[in-house]
């Protein structure tokens, strides 16, 4: 195949094959690309090689071999050719690009995104594929790292560039960032560049920045941006677009302080200023006014047994399960501890043989980890993550059962402010069937989570609670902001149908109005604002997109509204499998497994009615009989996907893969030793959260972001 010279140059220059340098030696392209396509990588890097040997400034083949390198993740060897890449064309994206991807993929976030800044900056109006590639890899490595701004700003690249074909990563990551219950609404769109004023002498140079912003050129724009801010340093245009040129370059300091300065500009509306100071907390995963304050507690002891049996006697204190214990490596050389305990804020219940009434369940206030004598540390106790206000209380109770003990006192990691708003309750062995424990543990946190988002320390209030500054007015912004930031996580707001009118009203706040919107205005609805939105003046065809919308960015309480009205509206034959889309949302967003089995049943009675396929709903089933502990429902529902979609090969498949993934069967499909449906209940996925039981044999369900914990029963009667 002969080499056009009038296509662009494979270099990155943007130049044409007969303008390029590359000219001279571009005709050993076509050996290259089919020793490649023949899968022959190695011989294509040697023969690469000795092209450079003799035309040293082939920049085609660094881009070549950059692309190789990376494909084989010789990441050290790849820095080489990018620094040798960068010395031949200085400017050249591919070559900027390369370099990103060696520091990336060693680890180092924030000079690849330098670099990847600067290959944007110099990219044409098209940018090279290979750009594309390294921007969805960093926009997955910052959501890593909780650097969500920024994280989306690179996948959104990568998604919207028109003919790029690699895309489906970066529509990937921002699937994980919008459907997390544990990232914030605030945090789940980019903020818009906010216009200048009309009429002002610098709206030329505003404009030019502005532009160059637009088309990604952040190290041009930023600095027309500073050079505005010298003369203009309270305007909310400039400070916006410095913002946005932080997010680019992932500076979460910066962000934050930006986001800080916007909410001081008394020239914005109120509603926005309180948003730009909860977002100056939210962008930085380390912030302090994210992270509550605990203390940690150490002291020597002289014999590790009696000290084991001595709590595990006292009515304060319940033992963690002995499989919980093998994960608790403080690192990975130190030995795990002998034995753990939660510290509990209320006697343990006399009876164990039922649940007790909810002002009767304990929480935990402190773990406490029991450690024998080591060859080079005596035998110790240590507590953890006690807040400041239970720290004496801890000490007194440790030091009522251990005479003589000195309790060290120190910092402990600090707990997420999403932690410890939610209710941490104990881990005690009740019996019980499992959904008398998810009825129990609703009910729990519709009673306690109000009076335990009002009486967290807020970092930004001083270290008080919502429910001591409720009278002090010289809060009441700093007020507003916390419960703005609170009724924006959907972990929280989910759990609970009425948790922020109680927050308001003990915050002695004036909560927003309700929206009823139009049709026309329900596109122009932000994330943050769904959950208080109302369909009684919309359409089906608005309440639908609206419905779809909540499942996107994970705004669950809304989802449950817009899916309930949907099944009780008329819809066309056209609509219908929306009204399955609305059964199927809330199965998947009931709080209970027994609600959720009820709302699949209302959904393959719907699916039967309307001859629809039942296959995706007897597998949601398998799932939820098996979180149930129902070994006969659990059989019933085998049998009826057997019996319907036996000779589908596809449905076979995924049930397949299911049983696997529970444990219940081998690859080659043969049942597991000792397998049933109920041991494998403690890793199927639960639509509430899952309660775990210790027959399951397996370790409770981590919540995501560190929740508040569950109700534990030792098995379904």
């Amino acid at each position: 195949m002969s080499v056009d010279k009038y296509a662009v140059c494979p270099c990155g220059s943007g130049k044409k094959i007969k303008f390029c340098k590359c000219k001279e030696s571009i005709e050993e392209m076509d050996r290259v690309v089919n020793m490649v396509n023949g899968g022959q990588i190695v011989p294509a890097l040697d023969r690469l090689s000795e092209v450079l040997e003799t035309h040293p400034d082939a920049a085609w083949a660094l881009a070549v071999r950059g692309r190789l390198l990376l494909d084989l993740r010789e990441y050290e060897t790849l820095n080489e050719n990018a620094d040798r890449f960068i010395r031949l064309q200085p400017s050249n994206p591919l070559a900027l690009t390369q370099r990103a991807a060696a520091n990336l993929f060693r680890g180092q976030v924030e000079p690849a995104t330098e670099s990847m800044l600067t290959a944007l900056t110099e990219s044409g109006r098209d940018v090279d594929a290979f750009v594309l590639d390294v921007a969805s890899a960093l926009a997955y490595m910052l959501a890593q790292r909780g650097v969500f701004l920024t994280s989306r700003v690179y996948a959104a690249l990568a998604m919207m560039t028109t003919g790029y074909q690699g895309g489906q990563a970066a529509v990937s990551v921002l699937q994980q960032l919008n459907t997390s219950p544990t990232i914030n609404q605030l945090i789940k769109a980019t903020p818009m560049l906010i216009a200048r004023p009309s009429d002002v002498e610098w709206a030329e140079r505003y404009d030019e920045a502005a532009s160059l912003l637009e088309n990604q050129k952040i190290d041009l724009a930023e600095s027309k941006f500073q050079s505005l801010q010298r003369t203009l340093p309270q305007e909310p245009a400039v400070l916006s677009g410095l913002l946005m040129c932080a997010i680019w370059r992932g500076d979460t300091d910066a962000q934050s302080s930006l986001f800080k300065k916007l909410s001081e500009c008394e020239s914005l509306e109120y509603e926005e200023r309180v948003q730009s100071r909860a977002l100056s907390a939210l962008v930085d995963p380390t912030s302090p006014d994210l992270s509550i304050l605990v203390k940690r507690l150490e002291g020597t002891i002289n014999n590790a047994e009696e000290v084991e049996l001595c709590l595990t006697a006292d009515s304060r204190f319940t033992s963690l399960p002995s499989n919980m214990l093998g994960s608790l490596r403080m690192t990975d050389s130190e030995v795990p501890p002998r034995a753990g305990f939660q510290i509990l804020d209320r006697d343990k219940p006399e009876s164990l043989d039922q649940l007790p009434p909810i002002d009767e369940v304990p929480e935990s206030i402190a773990l406490v980890f029991v450690y024998g004598k080591q060859t080079d540390r005596d035998a110790r106790i240590e507590i953890h993550d006690v807040r400041p206000r239970d720290l004496e209380s801890v000490k007194e109770r440790i030091s009522s059962l251990i005479d003589g003990i000195d309790l060290q006192e120190g910092d402990s990691d600090p707990l997420p402010l999403l932690a410890a708003v939610q209710p941490q309750v104990a881990i005690i062995p009740f019996k019980a069937k499992q959904s008398e424990a998810e009825k129990l543990q609703a009910e729990l946190m519709e009673a306690r989570l109000a009076d335990r988002v009002v009486d967290t320390e807020i970092p930004f209030l001083g270290g008080k609670t919502l429910r001591e500054t409720a009278s002090d007015e010289t809060l009441i912004f700093e007020r507003t902001v916390a419960v703005r930031l609170m009724e924006q996580y959907d972990e929280i707001v989910s759990k609970s149908e009425t948790l922020m009118e109680q927050v308001y009203q003990l915050s002695n706040l004036t909560a927003p109005e309700n929206l009823h919107p139009e049709p026309a205005e329900a596109e122009s609805v932000a994330n943050e604002d769904l959950n208080r939105v109302y369909g009684d003046k919309l359409d089906p065809e608005t309440l639908i997109y609206l419905l779809q919308r909540c499942q996107q960015v994970a705004a669950t309480p809304a989802a449950r509204r817009f899916a309930t009205q949907l099944i009780e509206t008329e819809l066309t034959e056209e609509q219908k499998p929306a009204k399955m889309l609305a059964h199927m949302t809330l199965v998947n967003t009931a709080k209970q497994n027994d609600k959720a089995l009820e709302a699949l049943e209302n959904a393959k009675a719907f699916a039967t009615a309307n001859q629809m396929p039942t296959a995706q709903l007897l597998l949601t089933e398998v799932s939820l009989r098996l979180a149930a502990g129902d070994p006969q429902g659990f059989q019933e529902t085998i049998q009826s996907l057997t019996s319907q979609y036996g000779n589908d090969p596809e449905v076979m498949a995924r049930l397949q893969q299911m049983l696997m993934a529970y444990g219940l069967i081998g690859p080659d499909g043969a049942p597991r030793s000792g397998g049933n449906p109920q041991s494998a209940g403690g890793n199927a996925p639960t639509s509430g959260g899952g309660l775990w039981t210790p027959d399951q044999g397996q370790q409770p369900p981590a919540q995501e972001g560190g929740g508040g914990s569950k109700l534990w029963v030792p098995g379904m009667d």
